[in-house]
């Protein structure tokens, strides 16, 4: 049996990302800013002198159920001759790019809040042949959101 415990999202700006959460999904913090000394992701990684940050958040229903629908939003912080930054824009098909997909109860309501807090709207709201909406967003640093309104609210 599998469990998907967490989805990792590595982000520039911690404390940014982590307010967007908390105040688009009434995300809460499971812990904030912990600086991470793992080995195997600082091996991972390949950088001598490299700062991990991390915060995790949970969703209502995670904290419901003590398992999964955890964000885990982290900062690596690298000597700047380390950082490379691609310029080139991660399209949602990009192999590579991701998505976050959120069960949300008011869609105009989200994409109000993701809009206040810098984020951007990319398709229309659309109404899937279930009878659930759907939306595709961006949060600020530009990592893909798929929003999903149920229609058996």
């Amino acid at each position: 049996m599998a469990q998907l415990r967490h989805t990792g999202l590595y982000v520039e700006n911690l404390d940014k990302e982590t307010e967007f959460y908390k105040y688009v999904f009434h995300m809460y913090p499971i812990c904030e800013k912990i600086e991470q000394e793992d080995a195997l992701l600082i091996d991972l990684l390949r950088h001598v002198n490299v700062s991990i940050l991390v915060t995790k958040l949970i969703t209502d229903q995670g904290k419901k159920t003590g398992m999964g629908d955890m964000l885990e939003l982290i900062q690596v912080t690298a000597p700047l001759q380390c950082m490379v930054k691609n310029n080139s824009t991660m399209n949602i098909y990009t192999p590579g790019c991701l998505h976050l997909g959120f069960g949300i109860d008011n869609m105009e309501e989200t994409i109000d809040k993701i809009l206040l807090q810098h984020g951007k709207q990319y398709t229309v709201v659309h109404t899937m042949e279930n009878g659930n909406k759907c939306c595709f967003c961006k949060d600020p640093e530009g990592n893909w959101l798929e929003l999903i309104e149920s229609c058996n609210k």
